[in-house]
């Protein structure tokens, strides 16, 4: 990944099982601001949920990486 604030590499994402992130890819570089729209039901809230460590969204597959550090497995007060 490297010189990135933050870069989401193939996120799967899954809820009891239900897979409800099929492998989203972002990457956003220092001091650059990027929004994310879309309809009601296509994963906004759910991306933000997954990066904050909410206990409810499991990720299944991909990679997280916040200024460097691999942060999947982090408690959401790590993050």
């Amino acid at each position: 990944m490297g010189k990135n604030l933050l870069s989401i590499d193939d996120l799967k994402v899954s809820i009891d099982e239900k897979e409800i992130l099929k492998g989203i890819d972002l990457q956003i570089g220092r001091g650059e601001i990027h929004i994310i729209m879309g309809p009601n039901g296509s994963g906004k809230s759910t991306v933000a949920y997954t990066l904050m460590g909410h206990p409810e969204y499991q990720i299944t597959d991909g990679e997280i990486e916040f200024e460097g550090e691999i942060v999947n497995d982090l408690r959401a007060d790590e993050r």
